[in-house]
């Protein structure tokens, strides 16, 4: 598998956890008190996941682009 083929992977992953949270959110709309604490608790769980994912995606696409490593989060 190759890089960009990875990072695809990973954008759709992050796709699928930005919908997922989407619901959660509506979901929570509706919920009583502690149900509605459950769920803002998953969504806060699913966003730092999320968050990772993009940037693994990002680090992925960007891989043999020195400027990015040079300035970037991650070093090689």
């Amino acid at each position: 598998m190759t890089l960009a083929r990875m990072a695809a992977s990973y954008r759709h992953s992050a796709e699928l956890l930005r919908q997922r949270m989407n619901e959660l959110k509506e979901a929570a709309k509706t919920a009583g008190p502690s149900e509605r604490s459950r769920l803002e608790q998953r969504v806060r769980d699913l966003s730092s996941l999320y968050r990772d994912t993009q940037e693994t995606a990002r680090f992925l696409e960007r891989y043999y682009d020195r400027r990015y490593h040079a300035h970037g989060r991650r070093k090689l």
